[in-house]
């Protein structure tokens, strides 16, 4: 399923660092992280998952950056979901 996760970044040092530290292997298996941007000012970010479900992405998120960020998980649309690259049946498949 489709994820999306508002980062409220509380050290955009730290979270700098991690992101520039993120590659295909950074995150376990079945999560997949695609897209992702960060504004300007370091305070805030957002991003599009594939992922098992709002609950586990949540948790993995907590653990990974819950000490640099709050992260607000939540389901997204597969219906309303264009991911560039990928067909719109994609989503549903």
């Amino acid at each position: 399923m489709y994820v999306g996760a508002i980062h409220t970044v509380r050290d955009a040092t730290a979270w700098a660092e991690m992101m520039r530290g993120l590659g295909p292997d950074s995150f376990p298996a079945g999560f997949e992280l695609l897209a992702t941007g960060t504004s300007q000012g370091v305070d805030r970010a957002i991003c599009l998952w594939r992922a098992p479900s709002v609950e586990q992405l949540q948790a993995t998120l907590d653990q990974i950056a819950g000490h640099i960020a709050v992260n607000d998980c939540f389901g997204v649309s597969d219906e309303f979901t264009l991911v560039a690259g990928q067909s719109p049946q994609a989503a549903t498949a």
